[in-house]
């Protein structure tokens, strides 16, 4: 199986046994993917610390995120995330994260698998992932 990288709303349905995708996501992550083909973000890892509300849900979601390979932000990947706002700011309002996770999957040729479409379906050469039912 290819390496994809998950964006931080699966991730989220994935950590959250409360919303809910979480069974389908874990499914789709565990079975289908391998969650050693999963891939994070470093913008991803920043999102989903920064939602932690106290030291005890961040040390869970530490143990948690752990498990993943995490992809840190280099000047290349800057570079691919500064021509994505420059493209797609004014026209899709892209948001930087968007941007920085859009560029480090750009950047490792892996797809995207995001349940938030619409941020990213216009970025030219993207691939996301298509989950299959």
């Amino acid at each position: 199986m290819e390496k994809i990288i998950c964006d931080t709303d699966v991730l989220i349905d994935y950590f959250d046994n409360s919303k809910p995708r979480h069974s389908s996501t874990v499914q789709i992550i565990d079975s289908v993917i391998g969650l050693d083909n999963v891939v994070i973000s470093a913008i991803t890892r920043m999102e989903l610390i920064a939602g932690a509300e106290n030291k005890m849900e961040l040390r869970l979601l530490n143990k948690n995120i752990d498990r993943f390979n995490v992809l840190l932000i280099n000047p290349a990947i800057c570079s691919i995330a500064l021509t994505l706002m420059e493209n797609y700011r004014l026209s899709h309002k892209l948001d930087i994260p968007d941007a920085l996770i859009a560029a480090t999957t750009k950047y490792a040729d892996f797809k995207l698998f995001t349940y938030n479409i619409k941020d990213y379906k216009f970025i030219d050469g993207l691939n996301l992932y298509k989950i299959s039912h």
